[in-house]
C-alpha cells in the first residue's frame, strides 16, 4: 500500500512586482490600478509536487532560481501568485538563521514561542523543552537575549527548536553553511532519526552532496522553473554537468582577450600511439595537449590536468608546476602526459586540462575531453584508485595455545 500524501502542489507560481521608482508606487496606488507602474517577475512558476510520508526531497539550482521561494511557499511564509498546495500535519521550518526569532527573548522563551505558535500545548512544550536545550547545547546562554548570539549560537538553537517538536514535514533551507563538523553531524543524525519516524522532509542546498546523503529524490529549478526532477544522484550530476558547461561558456565567451593562450588540441591514447575507446587499469595511457600562445615572450605557462568521477568526485591530478617543471615558454607548444600502469578503478572520469599562467594560479581556459574515460578494472578492488603495493606475512604453523 503506497504511502499517503502529506504534501501536494499543483501548478505553484509566485510573481513580484517590481517598481521602477517610489513616484510610480505612488501613482499605481493613487490611481487603484488604472495606471500600471511596475513589472511582474515570477520567480517561480508551474511546480507539481507529490511528496508521501517519509520522502526526502532535495532543490539545487542556482541562485535565483527560486528554491527558496519554492520552501517559503510550502511553509506558509508567502502567498502564491499561482496554484494552489496542500500540507497535512504539523510543519517545521528553518529558512534562514535566526528566522522567527524575537531578538530582544531570551533563547528559553523564544523557544516556547515557537512551540506555542507552531500549535504545541503550553505543557507539551514545557515538556520538551529541556531535550531542546540540552540539543542546542548552549549553556546558561539561553537565558540571554538573542540579539547577544553569535549566527552559530542562533543555528544550534534554531535547529534544536525545529527538530525537537518532532514535525510531519520539515522544511530547511541551506542551513549545514554554518556550524562545527561535531554539530553538523548531530542535526544529520537527528534527521535521519525523524525521516526514520516518517517525517517528510524538504532540503534546499548548494551542497550536491548533501543533497545526495539526505535526500532520495531532487528537483533542479532554473529561473523559477522545473529543470528536471527525479532520483538524486541523476539530478545533481546533470545539474553540476550543466555548471562545468556554464563556467565554460562564460570563461570562452565574447569578453576574452584575444591575445589569451589557448588550447587547440586534446587527445587521449595508448602509449604506443594507438587511439583509445575504452581503458583497463594498469594499462599504459599517454594525454597529448597543444597549445597555442600569441604573446610568445610571456613569462610562460603551465599545464595541469584532472581526473574527476562521474559523481563529482576529484580522484587525481597532474600538474607541470606541481611537478616543479619550468614554465613553457612559446608560440605554440605540445606536452604528453605518461600515465604508465594507469590507477583509476572502474568508473567513468571527466578528463580536464587547464592552462595556467607561469604562477600556476590564473587560469587563461580550461576544457575537458570530447568523451568521459571509462575505466575497467578486471578485479575485484574497490575505491578510487589502485595503490602501488605489496604484502609482507610472517606467520607459524603453529596453532595457538
Amino acid at each position: 500500500m503506497a504511502a499517503p500524501l502529506v504534501l501536494e502542489a499543483q501548478g505553484l507560481g509566485k510573481a513580484y512586482r517590481l517598481y521602477r521608482s517610489p513616484l510610480a508606487r505612488a501613482l499605481e496606488a493613487a490611481t487603484l490600478g488604472r495606471v500600471r507602474g511596475h513589472a511582474e517577475h515570477w520567480a517561480l512558476r508551474d511546480v507539481d509536487l507529490a511528496l508521501p510520508r517519509g520522502a526526502a526531497l532535495g532543490l539545487c539550482g542556482a541562485n535565483g532560481a527560486g528554491k527558496s521561494t519554492l520552501l517559503k511557499l510550502l511553509a506558509g511564509t508567502t502567498a502564491p501568485s499561482a496554484g494552489r498546495y496542500r500540507v497535512a500535519g504539523r510543519v517545521a521550518s528553518l529558512l534562514e538563521l535566526g528566522s522567527g526569532f524575537h531578538k530582544d527573548f531570551t533563547g528559553v522563551e523564544n523557544v516556547e514561542m515557537l512551540g506555542v505558535l507552531a500549535g504545541h500545548a503550553r505543557r507539551d512544550v514545557r515538556r520538551r523543552l529541556p531535550a531542546i536545550l540540552e540539543f542546542a547545547e548552549l549553556g546558561d546562554a539561553v537565558h540571554d537575549p538573542v540579539r547577544t548570539y553569535s549566527t552559530g549560537m542562533g543555528l544550534r538553537l534554531g535547529f534544536a527548536a525545529a527538530l525537537g517538536f518532532e514535525p510531519e514535514v520539515l522544511i530547511l533551507d541551506e542551513v549545514f553553511a554554518v556550524g562545527d563538523a561535531y554539530f553538523q553531524k548531530r542535526c544529520v543524525d537527528r534527521l535521519l532519526e525523524l525521516r526514520g519516524a516518517g517525517c517528510t522532509v524538504l532540503f534546499c542546498s548548494h551542497g550536491l552532496y548533501d543533497l545526495r546523503q539526505l535526500c532520495d529524490e531532487a528537483l533542479w529549478l532554473d529561473s523559477g522553473a522545473v529543470r528536471a526532477r527525479g532520483d538524486v544522484v541523476e539530478v545533481t550530476n546533470a545539474y553540476a554537468a550543466w555548471q562545468r558547461e556554464r563556467v565554460l561558456s562564460r570563461a570562452d565567451g565574447a569578453e576574452r582577450p584575444a591575445d589569451w593562450p589557448r588550447l587547440t588540441r586534446l587527445a587521449l591514447r595508448r602509449a604506443d600511439g594507438a587511439p583509445l575507446e575504452r581503458a583497463r587499469s594498469g594499462d599504459d595511457l599517454e594525454l597529448v595537449v597543444e597549445w597555442e600562445d600569441p604573446r610568445a615572450a610571456r613569462a610562460g605557462l603551465h599545464v595541469g590536468v584532472t581526473f574527476t568521477r562521474q559523481d563529482q568526485t576529484l580522484c587525481a591530478a597532474a600538474g607541470t608546476q606541481l611537478d616543479g617543471r619550468p614554465a613553457l615558454v612559446g608560440a605554440r607548444g605540445r606536452a604528453v602526459l605518461e600515465l604508465p600502469r594507469l590507477a583509476l578503478l572502474s568508473g567513468s572520469f571527466d578528463v580536464r586540462v587547464h592552462l595556467f599562467d607561469a604562477a600556476g594560479l590564473f587560469r587563461f581556459e580550461e576544457r575537458s575531453l570530447d568523451a568521459p574515460l571509462v575505466v575497467e578494472a578486471g578485479t575485484a578492488e574497490v575505491g578510487l584508485v589502485r595503490l602501488a603495493h605489496r604484502w609482507r606475512v610472517d606467520a607459524t604453523r603453529e596453532a595457538a595455545a
